[in-house]
């Protein structure tokens, strides 16, 4: 049966921000580099201007079957460039937050048990809620809130090749972006993406992100993304959608109401949504870097 997804709280206050913790902090200082916003007015391939919280659902829900459940996920791992074996998705027994507002803690648990990486994490994924709780918070602002409480109540294991970026500020609107990302130059993410220089330009974010999480699951790399007031981690991509592993039952299914604007449905425990979407508008993510493996020949 459908159930309501808390909604993280902002914090809308307009004095200075206290002393943050390293993950926050992180995200805060993105505050000091200059605004960017998307033209209005102006007809534009991919930027999606509006979003919707993962928690407006339509009623468009049902009960899945057992085959019903292998039929999806058949079809999603043949449908996507993966950085997982597709075993990994046919197979995928991910944590389930049920009523909790815990998206950025149980994304980030299950980010580490589909790489293998449970270490990571000082405790066993058993025990998750009695962790959560622990927070004494209905929901975590961002991932790097939920990393900060984690290293508080020393949660965190051997976390040498975890990673943290910030995408975009928490403050000013959220329209700072982290410009150390934009490495690539605006003729090749046109030529990349089949647009016009003049419109990477015009939302330039838009497409090093892409550039970004593509490059990671390429590598391998699954990564856990900040989008629409919910985290889940992102093992595949294809030309217009991306695949995540959610945080939910896999027995039912669900469709966001976005009033058209772009497709995010949760089925079968997985998720797959507009990728321009999330491109636009992702806040922080989280993935783990790939140790590498040194071959010696006898």
């Amino acid at each position: 049966r459908p159930r309501p997804r808390p909604r993280p709280r902002r914090n809308t206050s307009s004095s200075a921000h206290p002393p943050a913790p390293m993950y926050s902090k992180a995200r805060l200082t993105l505050e000091e580099g200059p605004i960017s916003r998307a033209p209005r007015n102006q007809s534009l391939p991919h930027y999606v201007s509006m979003i919707f919280p993962f928690n407006h659902f339509s009623r468009e829900s049902q009960t899945l079957t057992k085959a019903e459940i292998a039929s999806f996920r058949a079809i999603a791992a043949e449908s996507f460039t993966l950085c997982v074996a597709p075993d990994r998705i046919l197979s995928y027994s991910g944590v389930d937050q049920e009523q909790e507002g815990a998206c950025t803690f149980v994304s980030i648990l299950n980010l580490c048990r589909l790489m293998s990486r449970e270490g990571i994490m000082s405790f066993s994924a058993s025990s998750w809620k009695s962790k959560w709780r622990s927070f004494d918070r209905e929901s975590c602002e961002d991932l790097a809130e939920c990393l900060d409480l984690c290293a508080e109540k020393n949660l965190l294991g051997d976390t040498e090749d975890l990673r943290y970026i910030p995408i975009r500020s928490r403050g000013k609107r959220e329209l700072c972006f982290n410009r150390s990302l934009w490495y690539s130059s605006p003729p090749s993410l046109a030529s990349r993406y089949s647009v016009s220089e003049s419109d990477v330009l015009a939302t330039p974010w838009v497409y090093h992100n892409a550039v970004l999480i593509e490059s990671l699951l390429d590598r391998g790399v699954a990564v856990v993304i900040n989008f629409s007031e919910h985290s889940r981690t992102c093992v595949g991509y294809n030309v217009e959608e991306l695949l995540f592993c959610d945080n939910w039952s896999a027995s039912y299914a669900e469709r966001c109401e976005t009033g058209g604007a772009y497709e995010d449905v949760f089925h079968s425990g997985l998720s797959r949504c507009t990728k321009w979407a999330v491109y636009s508008w992702m806040r922080d993510i989280v993935f783990i870097e790939q140790r590498e493996v040194i071959v010696i020949d006898d």
